[in-house]
């Protein structure tokens, strides 16, 4: 192997996120996807791709995939925008909860959250398989903690040192 072979197998990946928050503000939730109009145009995919991305972090969102039962879930907007990433060599970083408190019954803070979130991180985990390597839970949990328990932007808008950390 040349020194050129190996300097480029070191290179650096270009990595990026298509920015998927769901956030509720009151009885309202707002998301960025269908804001920016990325929920209806897949083609933006071959785009990424022509940028010369090689992972990009992906939303296969608890809140839009499966807010109710898991085993009521409906796949079909991941499914096809998970196959065009593997179709164009793209590696998706999926990400389950973005910036945001789940579906509309229930919140970081309630009692239930963990076990809800850990049933549909199981069922996306089941229904991709090996064909998803890299996870993102959830993202900024810090962040999103205090935006929706410390700050009182986002849902259950408090305010609070003790709503903050169990929203932690």
């Amino acid at each position: 192997m040349s020194g050129d072979d190996r300097l480029r197998g070191s290179l650096p990946e270009l990595w990026g996120g298509v920015e998927c928050t769901v956030n509720r503000v009151g009885d309202r939730s707002f998301s960025q996807l269908e804001r920016s109009g990325h929920d209806r145009r897949i083609e933006d995919l071959e785009l990424f791709a022509a940028l010369g991305i090689r992972a990009l972090r992906y939303p296969v969102l608890w809140e839009t995939t499966a807010p109710g039962d898991p085993a009521r879930a409906d796949w079909s907007w991941a499914d096809a925008r998970l196959a065009r990433l593997r179709a164009l060599g793209v590696r998706p970083i999926v990400g389950l909860l973005h910036h945001g408190s789940g579906p509309m019954d229930t919140s970081l803070v309630d009692p239930d959250f963990p076990a809800r979130f850990a049933r549909f991180a199981r069922a996306v985990a089941e229904r991709y398989g090996d064909a998803i390597e890299d996870y993102v839970p959830i993202n900024e949990p810090l962040t999103t903690a205090r935006f929706s328990g410390l700050y009182g932007h986002w849902y259950p808008h408090a305010r609070d040192d003790a709503v903050f950390a169990r929203a932690l």
